[in-house]
């Protein structure tokens, strides 16, 4: 067994030695080549066509050299990248079987062959996540071998990032609570590759301790604290809320501000009373984030009060918060923030009032005559979202008792800077009943620009 793993040591050394050379070799003929161009445009340059002649022999067949070792280098890394896809099954088999053979031996060889045999041995995600497919018990005895250990002290001690990377996938496959700790440290490590690839790892347990590394590494700068979020969201850990919430409480605002964002994520009605907390929390950015956590804790009374905050930030995310909660009582609430300074809040509230369908269409309508134009403006478009407009036209066509009340409902569209709907629907449709009537709703909208299209369309323009 120590033999086998010792030729496979040997070989894997072999291969990179046997790749530096085919590079060194490749781009010593590439540089080689480059030179005699380089010389023969010197000799030009200085007026020695004639004796240029005589180099082209040598110039094709430095030419056709370089070109046979680049195509001999392509043709030998595929060969070799066969070989690899063939030899990967025994090295499979190999660390699959690792542990029955330790426990084979002799008591006193196996701490000797132990320590040969991981040392020598070569584990990568990638095969490891092969053996664990197959044999998930694999884990636990792979763990007990020491192989966990190995791994741990490549991920801290070796000098090539992505030895450290390739070590961090392992050590999170594993699963080993005892490569907590390792894998906590490198989340401050300087090289952001090497302390996402530990982040990462530690998400893939499901330990409270690992999450807990996790949270504290939000307050850190070395990873972005929204990959850790993301990662945390997908974390399997049974114990997540109460560790949330731990820290829902921690002097940290930033810290605050997360921990309302992933009970927002996790949608545990039990955080309830934790989230309406951070929404009336000193800092503004953590009321915003716990203001559209509340989409998933329906809080009428509260949302109402952050609907008129005095941060737009706050407003904001309070009025996206009421539209994917369906809180169709704060239609009026946020009708009103049609006509807010901030371009934000207006928008939010558009969004969230097109959500809302039919129960938002009454205060929306009375936005559209409202002295503020931004107002008009932003009604016009959620009752365009919210499918109401498309209604009214179909209204329109069909003509009867209904169509005064569209044609009326339309010119009030118009009027909010929402000509181009109209426009659209009367240049598509044929000459007849419903083009002639939106002709006579652009002419009553009394625009320039609506009288121009009236204009166009009558006199069969397009």
């Amino acid at each position: 067994m120590s033999d086998v793993l010792t030729r496979r040591a040997a070989s894997i050394e072999r291969s990179h030695h046997a790749g530096r050379l085919r590079l060194a070799v490749v781009s010593l003929c590439v540089l080689g080549t480059g030179c005699a161009y380089a010389a023969c445009l010197w000799v030009i340059l200085r007026g020695g066509s004639a004796a240029l002649f005589s180099l082209v022999p040598w110039l094709a067949a430095a030419a056709l050299l370089s070109c046979a070792v680049v195509a001999l280098s392509a043709v030998q890394r595929a060969s070799r990248e066969r070989w690899e896809r063939r030899r990967r099954r025994p090295v499979v088999d190999l660390l699959a079987t690792l542990p029955a053979h330790i426990a084979a031996l002799e008591i006193s060889e196996r701490a000797q062959a132990k320590k040969r045999l991981l040392k020598r041995l070569d584990v990568t995600r990638e095969v490891l996540a092969e053996v664990l497919s197959v044999d998930p018990a694999a884990r636990e005895q792979l763990v007990v071998g020491g192989v966990a250990r190995r791994v741990e002290r490549e991920l801290i001690g070796s000098r090539r990032k992505w030895h450290r990377v390739s070590a961090a996938g392992v050590l999170g496959l594993l699963g080993a609570e005892s490569s907590i700790e390792a894998l906590g440290r490198t989340l401050g490590n300087p090289d952001p590759d090497v302390a996402y690839a530990a982040a990462q790892a530690l998400s893939q347990y499901d330990s409270p301790r690992a999450y807990a590394k996790l949270l504290d590494a939000l307050a850190g700068d070395d990873i972005p604290a929204a990959r850790i979020a993301g990662l945390l969201e997908a974390s399997p850990c049974p114990a997540a809320r109460e560790l949330i919430e731990e820290r829902a409480g921690a002097d940290d605002p930033y810290t605050r501000y997360w921990s309302g964002y992933l009970l927002g994520r996790l949608g545990n009605p039990r955080s309830a009373p934790v989230v309406e907390r951070l929404a009336r929390d000193v800092n503004e950015d953590v009321r915003a984030n716990a203001a559209e956590a509340l989409a998933g804790f329906p809080n009428e009374p509260l949302l109402r009060r952050l609907l008129t905050d005095d941060s737009w930030v706050v407003r904001s995310h309070a009025a996206k918060a009421v539209g994917e909660g369906r809180q169709r009582g704060l239609a009026p609430a946020l009708a009103l923030l049609l006509q807010d300074s901030s371009w934000w809040v207006r928008q939010n509230a558009t969004l969230a009032l097109a959500n809302l369908g039919e129960q938002a269409v009454p205060a929306l309508l009375a936005q559209l005559h409202s002295g503020d134009r931004f107002a008009r403006n932003k009604a016009a478009e959620a009752l365009i979202r919210s499918g109401y407009a498309s209604q009214q036209l179909a209204r329109l066509e069909r003509g009867g008792a209904d169509s005064a009340s569209a044609e009326r409902f339309l010119v009030d569209l118009g009027r909010a800077e929402a000509l181009r709907t109209i426009e659209t629907v009367a240049r598509a449709a044929p000459d007849g009943e419903l083009r002639m009537r939106l002709i006579s709703v652009l002419r009553s909208i009394g625009s320039d620009e609506a009288e121009r299209v009236a204009r166009e369309l009558d006199g069969g323009g397009s």
